[in-house]
């Protein structure tokens, strides 16, 4: 066994970006594979998600009644030490100190124990500045990292940040495969090549240096309605851009806009508001069921 590791991206926010990620995480581990999701995102919104924000609290951030951490102790826990470690040649980082495993906790129990989070917390908006005089290579770091633990995971989820800083663009470099999620929507579509080809001159790093592929799995269309007109028009508009793109030769002929498309729906929010998967929260819903079968085309596609 020997992970895939797929980084969601999109610069634009509000797409359900983390809410995608964490879902289809959680139905793979559902399914009995064995799931690793990395927040790369300084806001850590994927490791409260998946942590609830007391949990994250008393175990990442260290804070509580009887404790409070340095700020060494708390980035020693999170993905942000990887980087430092690097930059300032230390070995303080352990994988199996900082991964949190079985990692969601709902009704008192643990019912994903395939679903391991590797955290972030706010330190890591600290990159950028602490990276400036980093004189080797800046996008291979966490690349160098995973291939500790790449045997003991099937997937390996990166959840980045709305930006192409250091963070994204190392969650590139170290991918198989990346997704898109967007809305069907004109507004936030239009940057989507733009976008693509930001990630192309990364990708294009990666294969000159370690002969790397990264390849666009797919674009994820996310708060669906299928009703309203300006939801059908940009789903037609991708179509045809998806096409373009390929004539153009920005992405991989079998990149595609998945089939399932992630329908609006607030029980989407009431899941988020308890902290918890689709798949645990209500495993026969329609939005489970949509976000399984959108697992079943990521995985079709990065085993073609």
């Amino acid at each position: 066994m020997t992970a895939k590791v797929i980084s969601f991206i999109n610069l634009k926010g509000g797409v359900g970006k983390t809410t995608c990620c964490v879902n289809i995480a959680g139905d793979f581990a559902h399914s009995h594979k064995k799931i690793l999701v990395i927040d790369m995102d300084a806001q850590s919104n994927t490791s409260v998600l998946l942590m609830n924000p007391e949990r994250y609290l008393n175990n990442v951030i260290l804070q509580n009644q009887n404790h409070k951490a340095t700020e060494e102790e708390i980035i020693s826990k999170t993905v942000y030490q990887i980087f430092l470690d690097e930059i300032y040649r230390k070995n303080e980082f352990s994988f199996d100190d900082a991964i949190i495993t079985s990692v969601v906790n709902y009704n008192k129990k643990q019912p994903l124990p395939n679903l391991d989070l590797l955290p972030a917390s706010f330190h890591l908006y600290q990159l950028e500045q602490n990276i400036m005089n980093y004189d080797r290579t800046r996008y291979i770091i966490l690349d160098k990292a995973l291939k500790k633990i790449k045997e003991q995971y099937d997937l390996i989820f990166l959840d980045c940040p709305p930006n192409l800083y250091t963070a994204t663009k190392n969650a590139l470099y170290a991918s198989d495969y990346y997704i898109i999620p967007a809305l069907p929507e004109k507004l936030s579509l239009f940057g989507i090549e733009l976008l693509i080809e930001q990630l192309n001159i990364v990708i294009e790093i990666a294969q000159e240096e370690s002969d790397k592929s990264v390849k666009l799995a797919g674009i994820l269309l996310n708060l669906v309605d299928t009703v309203t007109k300006a939801h059908k028009e940009g789903i037609e508009d991708l179509k045809q851009k998806i096409f373009y793109f390929k004539e153009k030769g920005l992405i991989v002929p079998n990149a595609k806009v998945f089939d399932t498309k992630i329908k609006q729906r607030t029980i989407l929010r009431d899941a988020s508001s308890k902290f918890v998967p689709m798949c645990i929260y209500k495993p026969r819903d329609d939005s489970t069921a949509q976000f399984k079968q959108v697992g079943d085309e990521i995985l079709k596609q990065i085993n073609d």
